[in-house]
């Protein structure tokens, strides 16, 4: 795997106009042809995901309506990935309301904004997640708060899952979805170069990005588990706590995976 700067030059030329015109048609899509908001979306989001080099090792299948879903948190990636595939909208940290371009794309997307530390504010949040999905729109929710570095899937919070309590979205269903980051340039990802793919903690999110722009083909499993309606769950915690455990037990799966991977290729390199 080498980084090359003229990789990612060339594909900053290609993404700079790609956000510019596919925005701008999501933006009049948004205002006429508000029944197919997803359209231009997804083409969007696709569109960016072939630049940037990802490969989706897909497995399950996505809910298409009155659906929760709930995934782990690794990398700005996560958003290329999961809206080229599926129909709905993110909530997001207030905190990306102040980053230039980013806010206007997230604008266009109708990203649901919301202050997680502020604890009297989430009644209030609540209500906007609800008004959406009972719109009937779809919703993607990571419950971590942050990003890590996709070793492990950090504790959930479990305030915003409290959605489950709500009578006017009794028919609605949460859907676990679990992401790995796996490999490099057709490389087993090990703890060295995760932090390539993975975006956590202080790193500079420009810098980052633009070194990513230059690397190989990434790859990325993406699993779609079982849903449950939310009827299924006693409360918001048994809901945060069954979405935690079946997120972080596919993780470790995958990385165990991965680990066999790391150790197949050091065979296979002492005999080369």
């Amino acid at each position: 795997m080498l980084y090359s700067p003229l990789l990612s030059f060339f594909r900053f030329l290609i993404c700079v106009p790609w956000v510019l015109v596919v925005g701008l048609l999501q933006f009049l899509n948004l205002i006429f042809f508000k029944k197919h908001f997803f359209f231009f979306y997804k083409i969007f989001f696709n569109g960016l995901r072939k630049i940037f080099g990802i490969k989706i090792n897909l497995s399950g299948f996505p809910e298409r309506k009155n659906v929760l879903f709930i995934s782990n948190h690794i990398s700005y990636l996560d958003i290329l990935v999961l809206g080229s595939l599926i129909n709905a909208v993110f909530v997001a940290k207030s905190d990306i309301k102040k980053w230039p371009i980013i806010n206007k794309l997230c604008l266009i997307g109708k990203t649901i904004f919301i202050e997680r530390e502020n604890t009297r504010l989430v009644g209030e949040q609540m209500r906007l997640i609800e008004k959406n999905m009972k719109e009937g729109i779809n919703v993607i929710l990571f419950p971590e708060g942050t990003s890590s570095d996709g070793s492990k899937v950090l504790k959930f919070k479990s305030s915003l899952f409290k959605l489950i309590d709500s009578e006017k979205l009794e028919d609605f269903r949460i859907q676990p979805i679990s992401i790995t980051y796996n490999k490099l340039d057709g490389l087993p990802l090990d703890k060295f170069f995760r932090p390539f793919l993975a975006w956590f903690g202080g790193m500079d999110l420009l810098s980052h990005a633009w070194k990513f722009l230059g690397l190989g083909i990434s790859e990325v499993n993406v699993k779609f588990h079982d849903p449950k309606n939310f009827k299924f769950f006693s409360d918001r915690k048994h809901a945060c706590r069954f979405s935690y455990e079946i997120i972080s037990n596919q993780v470790k799966q995958d990385f165990r995976s991965l680990e066999i991977d790391n150790k197949i290729k050091l065979y296979e390199f002492k005999f080369l």
